[in-house]
């Protein structure tokens, strides 16, 4: 114990009665450390209060056994690289991790009691079978998304506490199965019919998510982070421009909003003018308090699901497949991939081929363009069969 002290934070006795079931946590010996883990909870219970937090997808931190799993991970969100994830990203790994804990061996006991020196590569091929078993099924997915987690906490944690670990890293060479089933594109129709139900439900600047995502092609965690603000839209040095943030790959794409004089989006631009000003972002909600924020990724999500339900949208509408959306119809409008990619801000082919999505339409337009050169060709043939008969 560092200077005979130790730091706690105890949840206030309000919040434990109104069903706040997080005790009191063990902060440790470290100042620092303690102020930033501190920090954590009350932002945690000020989420819970404002209900956009679900306790059980929560990772709380906690005084643990060195040289567990429970105690890499703890480390880990202590480490510069976890740090520096987006904040989405961070609660994605947070999740995930919980999920990994959880998981039992067939004797029932926990990840989070096992010791890493201990884990050889057969039992790490066992742990990645055990992490496939999903509730409802097979969970390829969700199981490779944890094995990388893993992987990249047990190379940073590794790196500083060598003596916890073994020498041969049971990971690197782990057969993982794969299984992409790629993402069903929600259609224009569906994407504003979405954008509709979360206006009337009283949630008009997150109807504005659904539209921006299919017609701009951002992301939908910078939307909702706040990343696309009123200023952005139409700046007085670039009045027929929207400045659009791709946090995930660093892109910054200026669209134009007006072409040889005709405007591209005035749909979408006419939602925007409608939408009350609540503050520098254009997506926001009021607070509690009566103050302006950002809405929570979680929270979002949960008044998207109702809307759906409200327009009776299948379970496939969500943000995300509205950008999948608009994506595709760029496909459909035989957009080339090098437009494509200048209008959504990816940076490989690779990725953007998985947002454009095989359609009919994409068909008919390549089959009329391949029934006219058929058409040259064939015109080609017949005129040197006209020529040779006529030699004869």
């Amino acid at each position: 114990m560092k200077n005979g002290l130790t730091y706690y934070w105890v949840p206030p006795s309000r919040d434990v009665k109104a069903g706040y079931d997080i005790s009191s946590r063990n902060l440790g010996t470290d100042y620092a450390i303690a102020y930033t883990r501190a920090n954590d909870l009350n932002e945690r219970i000020a989420r819970w209060r404002r209900g956009e937090l679900d306790l059980a997808s929560e990772v709380i931190v906690d005084e643990t056994i060195p040289g567990t799993f429970a105690w890499m991970f703890e480390r880990y969100y202590e480490t510069d690289a976890f740090q520096r994830l987006k904040p989405r990203t961070q609660e994605m790994y947070r999740r995930i991790i919980n999920r990994t804990l959880k998981t039992k061996s067939k004797e029932g006991r926990e990840l989070r009691e096992y010791r890493l020196a201990a884990v050889s590569p057969l039992a790490a091929d066992r742990i990645y079978q055990r992490l496939l078993q999903g509730p409802k099924g097979e969970a390829v997915r969700v199981a490779n998304f944890s094995i990388t987690v893993i992987k990249r906490a047990w190379r940073v944690v590794g790196r500083q506490y060598r003596r916890h670990f073994p020498a041969l890293n049971p990971w690197e060479d782990l057969e993982q199965r794969h299984k992409y089933k790629p993402k069903r594109a929600a259609s224009r129709r569906e994407a504003y019919a979405l954008a509709r139900a979360l206006n009337e439900n009283g949630y008009p600047h997150l109807g504005l998510v659904a539209l921006v995502c299919y017609e701009w092609h951002q992301r939908p965690e910078n939307i909702l982070s706040g990343s696309l603000k009123w200023s952005d839209w139409r700046p007085p040095d670039r009045p027929n421009h929207v400045r659009l943030e791709h946090a995930k790959t660093g892109e910054e794409v200026w669209l134009p909003l007006v072409v040889d004089g005709k405007k591209m989006f005035p749909e979408l631009e006419t939602y925007i003018k409608r939408l009350p000003r609540l503050g520098e972002a254009m997506v926001m909600t009021m607070g509690e308090r009566g103050l302006p924020h950002p809405y929570s990724f979680e929270y979002a999500n949960r008044r998207m699901r109702e809307a759906r339900e409200t327009a009776k949208l299948g379970a496939h509408v969500t943000f995300d497949a509205c950008r999948h959306g608009g994506m595709t119809e760029l496909g459909d409008a035989d957009v080339t991939e090098q437009g494509i990619m200048a209008l959504s801000g990816h940076k490989t082919p690779d990725a953007a081929r998985r947002y454009v999505k095989w359609t009919e339409e994409q068909r008919i337009v390549s089959l009329k363009k391949r029934r006219a050169v058929m058409s040259r060709a064939m015109r080609g043939i017949k005129a040197e069969e006209r020529a040779a008969r006529r030699e004869r």
